[in-house]
């Protein structure tokens, strides 16, 4: 659904994606919205990659993504004007037309991603981390799957992943609530299922995850 960039509510300092449609690794940059101005441009910050800064160049085209509430949207942009004073920024056109997708909490994607989880949140974690797999996924949470018991109905885990997003892998690091526990006996092992509900520390993680759920939805 195609809509005007004044009916999406997104806050200033929101993580957004850069992708230069011209590159062959379809590498995407997180950069932060600094402001807008309806009909004139968008100001966000300098694209780094591992801390320095990346050239850009005055008419370079870029296509922008951001997540609002539950729908990610998407469109072109050229680089206006970039300035280094009084710190790095770039002015980026005003989009003309912007592409919307809702991806639903309750839209779950098959998935087999081998994660890092440990007990308790990220500051106040309890033991070493535990080797576990994701078996479904969705923006809202996800299923869990271990050898080894890793919390109680109602307590923190924090889980580190790493999703290939546009043919480039991110780093993700998710905290979430254990809703359900299941234990499943054999002969071999007792294994543990665990129902997730995700809760973000940082908006880019949020924004990974939706890009990763939409890209599977996507191919089925």
């Amino acid at each position: 659904m195609s809509i005007n960039f004044s009916e999406i509510k997104v806050d200033i300092g929101e993580s957004i994606q850069l992708q230069d449609p011209s590159s062959k690794t379809d590498e995407r940059i997180f950069v932060k919205l600094i402001g807008y101005r309806d009909g004139k441009s968008l100001i966000v910050t300098m694209p780094r990659a591992n801390g320095d800064l990346i050239r850009v160049v005055n008419g370079q085209l870029f296509i922008v993504r951001l997540f609002s509430g539950q729908t990610v949207y998407a469109f072109n942009v050229t680089v206006m004007e970039s300035k280094a004073s009084p710190y790095p920024y770039l002015h980026l056109s005003y989009p003309k037309k912007v592409e919307s997708v809702v991806v639903r909490n309750a839209q779950r994607v098959n998935v087999e991603l081998i994660v890092s989880v440990q007990s308790g949140d990220f500051e106040n974690t309890n033991g070493d981390s535990v080797s576990a797999k994701l078996t479904d996924l969705s923006t809202g949470g996800a299923k869990l799957v271990t050898i080894k018991p890793i919390g109680n109905v109602g307590e923190d885990i924090s889980m580190s992943a790493k999703l290939t997003v546009g043919g480039v892998e991110q780093y993700l690091q998710i905290l979430a609530t254990i809703r359900r526990v299941e234990a499943n006996e054999s002969e071999q092992q007792t294994s543990y299922a665990y129902g997730l509900e995700f809760r973000f520390v940082e908006e880019k993680d949020r924004l990974v995850l939706h890009g990763f759920v939409y890209e599977q939805l996507s191919k089925g």
